[in-house]
C-alpha cells in the first residue's frame, strides 16, 4: 500500500512538472511570436502588407539576435535565407574590399534569394542586434500561395535593387 501511495504521489509530481514546463514553453513560444509579429510589423519591406497579410510570414521568418562583428553571409556559400537588418548596421565586403555600410531595415542576402546562386558578398553585422531571418524556400512558397502577398514583397525588392544600383552608378 505505501508502495503505490509513494508511486501514485511521484507520478503526480513528474505531471506537475511536465506541465509547469510545457506550459513555460508555451508561454515562451508565445511571447517570441508576439516579438516577432512586432518585428515584421516594424520592417520596412514589408510597410505594404496588412497585418492579416503579414501574418502568415511568421511561417518563413525567424527572430535571431546577432553579436557585434557577426557574420551572417559568407561569400561563395549559399544560406538559403535573406535578412532584415532591424537595428544599426551591416558592411558588405566583396573578397575582404568593404563596398558598402548598409543602415538599419537594411534587406541583405536578397542577390541569392533573386537568382539562386551562392552569396555574392560577405555581410558583417556591425553592432549587437536583431535580425528577421527569412527562409527563402518557406518565403518562395508563400508567395506562391498569396500572390498580392509575393507582389508586394517582390516590387519592394526590386525598389531596393533600383536604389543600390542607382548609388553604384554615381560613384
Amino acid at each position: 500500500m505505501v508502495v503505490r501511495l509513494a508511486a501514485r504521489l511521484f507520478l503526480a509530481v513528474v505531471v506537475v512538472a511536465l506541465g509547469n514546463f510545457g506550459g513555460n514553453s508555451f508561454a515562451a513560444d508565445k511571447a517570441k511570436a508576439l516579438e516577432l509579429s512586432k518585428a515584421l510589423g516594424q520592417a520596412r519591406l514589408f510597410a505594404g502588407l496588412t497585418d492579416k497579410e503579414r501574418a502568415p510570414l511568421k511561417s518563413a521568418a525567424t527572430l535571431r539576435h546577432c553579436k557585434e562583428g557577426e557574420r551572417i553571409i559568407e561569400q561563395g556559400k549559399p544560406s538559403g535565407r535573406m535578412f532584415i537588418v532591424l537595428e544599426g548596421q551591416a558592411e558588405v565586403r566583396v573578397k575582404g574590399k568593404l563596398v558598402a555600410t548598409l543602415p538599419a531595415q537594411a534587406l541583405v542576402g536578397e542577390i541569392e534569394f533573386l537568382d539562386m546562386l551562392p552569396a555574392s558578398a560577405d555581410v558583417v553585422v556591425l553592432q549587437e542586434t536583431d535580425l528577421i531571418e527569412l527562409n527563402n524556400a518557406a518565403l518562395t512558397g508563400l508567395m506562391k500561395k498569396q500572390p498580392r502577398l509575393g507582389y508586394v514583397l517582390m516590387s519592394e525588392i526590386a525598389r531596393i535593387e533600383a536604389q543600390r544600383l542607382r548609388k553604384t552608378d554615381q560613384k
